[in-house]
């Protein structure tokens, strides 16, 4: 997606200064002991000391399924390297992904990152090694639909073990199914009916809110639109069910604004 983290490090006198801002804007004070971890785990791997001064700007709601964690250790990482000099692109994202596990802040979605466009992650793990993953070019325009204030932390579901055992399961099952196809824009269709199949599979779809968003969202949406409710959150995706087809998401989006939804127009790479 275009829309994700943005991160500024810059090195200073005095003390380290980690400001987080969340999509609106305001301070995101809870947010700052990730990036104080990060920074420290930074420290000891390339032995830097100097203060620095990082600044993180959340595009999109948190624990939402959207993997802004992810996606703000990862940037926040490639800022502290590029201010200092050191590592390689390997190195600093095996640093995100430990810490985003150790936190149980993402199911991996560094190595998603890190493969690009639209992805399929064959082998789980820190990229380069022993995470695997590949990518294609999309190219078209999304929709991003969720409840506010309906978010729930990544790790509600991967510390209770019902819920791992469920959503492992089931994704490797429609791993297993998509990795027997060419990865290329071809496979769009297939992929849909997949992402579906996974969440009625892993239960998922079993949670009240995210079945009443879906039902709403469906209420309003074209024929040659497809939704598909994501991994967590209680949050959705539209896409056009061909990626060859081109869409004006502004009307459906001002609907669901109007119902209170939140509504966000991005891209997918």
């Amino acid at each position: 997606m275009t829309d994700g983290v943005e991160a500024k490090a810059k090195i200073i006198d005095g003390q380290d200064r980690i400001i987080v801002s969340s999509m609106d804007g305001s301070l995101f004070e809870q947010g700052e002991e990730l990036y104080r971890e990060l920074l420290k785990e930074f420290r000891g791997v390339f032995k830097v000391n100097s203060p620095v001064n990082l600044e993180v700007s959340i595009e999109l709601p948190l624990s939402q399924g959207f993997g802004m964690s992810a996606a703000g250790l990862l940037a926040a990482a490639y800022a502290l390297a590029d201010i200092f000099d050191v590592g390689d692109s390997g190195q600093i994202a095996r640093l995100a992904h430990r810490i985003e596990r150790a936190n149980s802040s993402g199911l991996g979605d560094i190595l998603g990152i890190w493969a690009g466009g639209v992805e399929l992650r064959i082998i789980p793990g820190a990229p380069p090694i022993p995470g695997k993953a590949k990518g294609f070019s999309a190219n078209v325009p999304a929709l991003l639909v969720w409840v506010p204030e309906a978010g729930k932390h990544t790790s509600c579901y991967i510390d209770d073990e019902d819920w791992k055992i469920a959503i492992t399961t089931a994704g490797d099952k429609s791993v297993d199914h998509l990795m027997k196809m060419v990865w290329d824009r071809r496979v769009w269709p297939k992929l849909l009916e997949e992402a579906d199949r996974f969440v009625i599979d892993s239960g998922l779809m079993n949670e009240g809110g995210r079945a009443s968003l879906l039902s709403t969202v469906l209420d309003y949406v074209d024929s040659d639109m497809s939704c598909h409710l994501c991994m967590l959150g209680t949050s959705l995706i539209i896409v056009p069910k061909s990626l060859d087809e081109e869409l004006d998401f502004d009307e459906v989006a001002s609907t669901l604004r109007k119902l209170g939804l939140g509504v966000r127009l991005t891209h997918l790479a």
